[in-house]
Order: C-alpha cells, then sequence, then structure tokens
C-alpha cells in the first residue's frame, strides 16, 4: 500500500534577468554537491524539445513515508545552517534567490502536520528565502464493495 511521501529541497536561481551564472562556484563556495544542477537551454527531458529558461543550482532531502515535515526540513537546515553568510554572499554577488520547496504527495487523505520549526524559519528569514509547498492528492481509494 502506498503512502504519503514527502521531501524538501533548496534551490538557487537567478533573479530578475538574471538567467545563468556559474554552478561551480556555488558547489565550490557551499562545500556542498549538488543532487541536480541544470543550465539554461538544457533539454528538460531527453524525449521532449522543451528546454529549460534558467540555470539551477538544487539540493534535495530523501524521499521519506512520513507525516511529520521535520523529517525532511531539518536535514536541509543541517547542511545550510551554517552556510547562512555564505548563501548571503553568493546571492549578492550572483543576484540569486533562493528557494525552500516542501512536496507532498498524500495518499488516500493521510495528510502531514505543516508546523515548521522556528529554528527553520528563522534560517529561512535569514536567507530571504522564498518558500513554496507543492501538495499533490491523489485520489482517495473507494473500498470495494461485493
Amino acid at each position: 500500500m502506498e503512502k504519503t511521501t514527502l521531501y524538501a529541497y533548496v534551490s538557487f536561481i537567478g533573479n530578475e534577468n538574471v538567467v545563468d551564472f556559474p554552478l561551480e562556484v556555488l558547489t565550490e563556495r557551499l562545500g556542498v554537491q549538488p543532487t541536480e544542477t541544470w543550465r539554461v537551454g538544457d533539454k528538460v527531458n531527453i524525449n521532449y524539445s522543451r528546454v529549460r529558461s534558467f540555470t539551477c543550482w538544487k539540493y534535495e532531502s530523501e524521499t521519506l513515508e512520513t507525516l511529520d515535515v521535520d523529517d525532511v526540513l531539518l536535514p536541509i537546515l543541517n547542511v545550510f545552517q551554517s552556510k547562512t553568510v555564505i548563501i548571503n554572499q553568493l546571492k549578492k554577488e550572483l543576484n540569486l534567490d533562493v528557494r525552500i520547496e516542501l512536496v507532498i504527495a498524500m495518499i488516500d487523505g493521510y495528510t502531514p502536520g505543516l508546523v515548521i520549526s522556528p529554528e527553520f524559519s528563522s534560517f529561512a528569514a535569514a536567507i530571504d528565502a522564498y518558500i513554496d509547498i507543492d501538495m499533490y492528492v491523489r485520489p482517495f481509494s473507494e473500498p470495494e464493495v461485493e
């Protein structure tokens, strides 16, 4: 039986009119290997001709079957909280925005609590990050009538 899953990620993208930036600079200065990167002009999917309209550096947590958002947000906090000054320097130097995204795939109505800890919200505020919550609600299973 499928269960509700969550994952989170932090991404760096150009702000305003910046669509490209040196990905290797972020990796080097943050001292963190991204889980995914792409550059403006890269194909979104090898089977389609659509291309990326911006460059992105992304670090994603593990996808977990859980109803506790801390299970996926705290690993992001643990990696990046000590890098707040570096993040803010990179944002200024490269004209970047930071986004923190929480992705929820709800199964059969099992809904996680959306409680963001003060420690995490303080971190997000310190780096002036956008917070985005995506919820994918799968249909409820109807019991079979015999």
